[in-house]
């Protein structure tokens, strides 16, 4: 005999309207969308507060509920965003790169199923904002998202950053910084952002809330993080020479030190993380690029190379791939590192030891010929000298690096000497459009027993010399035949001391170097009569000359 409810049909329909009505309200439900503006600034913050109600136990967790904004552009494009808890609210951070009317739905998942808000719209205005951090068509310096060129001058500044700090860098000139997600940080900064505190499969909310002061710090400034993943200390335990962080690291529940880099449930733990901190700070061109990993070299793990380098091409993967701004990556070992600098957009060095001029260019060159990538050197010591901060300048420059060496740091043993040659050498590139510059190669320029480094395009050979260089000649070969104008830079003022148009025939040119006056004890003392007669206004009049041993050079094509 057939159970009673199968036995009358008008029953089994009103069993599945009840059913299905029960599951339409289990399914998640968007009750509110809040957007901090109608209308937003090309490249500015788009912060949507979003009412929730769902089924889950883990605000952290994706697999527990998961919730993304979907935005189509004025030329419909579609743009995946994902949100994120902020330990009180959802949200979802955006930044539009067209001008014009876009639209959004909100969009959430739990184990019911699916759920949407009301589409709605918002503007996006004008701006002077020129966006994120991008690799330039050249693929050997940077731009930003609209074009213009970027050419990054700056420090490492790992922790206790303030406004105020903020604002000194932007005085000097700087324009990028690197910061850790370390411990040693203030104002709620002093943890991970998946801590101890937090445990694993949570975020720190108060290291969160101190980077999103940073960032917002950053855009006010128009400065860019380089945003430090895992600084080395938190992988590290038991080896010498080494700050050992491991027993603040969350994932010493899981696993150990040295089983970090191949341990598959604690990349589980780790995708999570990279996800949330991709949604939560991605959007802001105030990030100029995810650093992955700061000197894997001196990380416990680091003894059993095959993981450690599967590990570092698969979180590099996964920035490159779920960040939809796609900011650069970059990572060190604290040395040379071929499979980091193979995996990540930006190849990274360090120097520290050896700061002559021979190891700088050489370093630099190396990664120069070994990726078509723009190079970066991602710490260097900031000496107290003036002279080698000088030298690290205008050397990386000179060797085709697309950052000033970051000096470790802005926070620890800055001065004045040293700030006081980050201006003459901004003088210099002020006007140079890097990520401009087509058939990009090391210069072939020589100057006899003298160090003479360039880089050359079909628009501008530019360079350095350093040493015995007062009255020789520069030599340059390689050059397309045609028209030139030659400037002579004083690296000391950030002035130019004469300049020449030339004729090149044959490929090559030979120019005078001007007679320099001897180098005063530091390159930052003196003023040199470069405003005398002979400036760039007056290039026939008789060359000043430099106080300096070294010079800058701009061959301009045409």
């Amino acid at each position: 005999m057939k159970p009673f409810l199968l036995r009358h049909p008008i029953l089994q329909i009103l069993t599945l309207l009840v059913v299905s009505t029960l599951w339409l309200k289990a399914v998640p439900v968007i009750t509110s969308v809040r957007r901090n503006a109608d209308r937003v600034g090309k490249y500015a913050k788009l912060e949507l507060t979003v009412g929730l109600t769902a089924v889950y136990t883990n605000a952290y967790n994706p697999d527990d509920i998961d919730v993304w904004g979907e935005f189509t552009s004025p030329s419909h494009k579609l743009w995946k965003i994902n949100g994120f808890y902020n330990g009180a609210q959802w949200k979802i951070r955006f930044a539009a790169n067209e001008t014009g009317d876009w639209s959004y739905v909100v969009k959430a998942k739990d184990a019911t199923g699916t759920g949407q808000g009301t589409p709605a719209r918002f503007t996006c205005k004008v701006s002077t904002n020129h966006g994120w951090v991008r690799i330039a068509p050249n693929h050997r310096y940077l731009a930003y998202d609209d074009g213009t060129s970027f050419y990054g001058v700056g420090a490492c500044y790992p922790w206790g950053d303030t406004t105020g700090g903020f604002d000194r860098m932007r005085a000097l000139g700087l324009n990028i910084y690197v910061y850790w997600n370390g411990t040693y940080d203030r104002d709620g900064g002093n943890n991970l952002i998946e801590s101890t505190n937090s445990g694993l499969g949570s975020y720190d909310q108060g290291k969160c809330a101190r980077l999103d002061r940073l960032i917002t710090w950053s855009e006010e400034r128009g400065l860019g993080m380089i945003l430090v993943v895992w600084p080395h200390d938190y992988l590290c335990e038991g080896m010498r020479g080494w700050t050992h962080g491991w027993s603040r690291n969350p994932y010493n529940t899981i696993t150990t030190s040295r089983g970090f880099y191949g341990d598959t449930n604690a990349w589980a733990y780790q995708e999570k993380m990279y996800r949330y901190i991709i949604a939560r700070w991605g959007y802001s061109a105030g990030l100029a690029s995810w650093q992955t990993i700061d000197e894997i070299a001196g990380t416990s793990g680091w003894s059993n190379r095959v993981d450690a380098n599967v590990w570092a091409g698969k979180i590099a993967a996964y920035f490159q791939h779920n960040d939809f701004f796609k900011h650069p990556t970059t990572a060190s070992h604290g040395d040379f590192w071929d499979e980091g600098n193979k995996g990540n957009d930006l190849p990274n060095t360090e120097v520290y030891r050896n700061s002559s001029t021979s190891n700088l260019v050489s370093t630099i060159h190396r990664l120069w010929n070994g990726y078509e990538k723009p190079c970066i050197m991602g710490e260097t010591g900031l000496d107290r000298s003036a002279r080698i901060v000088h030298r690290k300048l205008w050397a990386g420059l000179a060797s085709g690096i697309s950052v000033t060496p970051l000096f470790w740091s802005f926070n620890q043993g800055w001065n004045n000497a040293a700030a006081s040659q980050f201006a003459p050498f901004e003088k210099f590139i002020a006007d140079i459009n890097f990520a401009g510059l087509t058939s990009l190669a090391q210069a072939k320029v020589a100057v006899p027993d003298a160090g003479a480094y360039g880089i050359t395009s079909d628009q501008l050979t530019f360079g350095w010399l350093t040493g015995d260089i007062s009255g020789k000649t520069l030599s340059v070969t390689g050059l397309k035949n045609g028209a030139y104008h030659l400037e002579w830079w004083d690296c000391a003022t950030g002035s130019v001391l004469s300049t020449k148009n030339l004729l090149v025939a044959g490929g090559s040119l030979s120019a005078d170097i001007p007679v320099l006056a001897p180098p005063p004890e530091n390159p930052s003392a003196g003023a040199t009569n470069s405003q005398a007669a002979g400036s760039a206004n007056n290039p026939t009049a008789a060359s000043p000359a430099a106080a300096s041993d070294d010079l800058a050079f701009k061959i301009i094509r045409g």
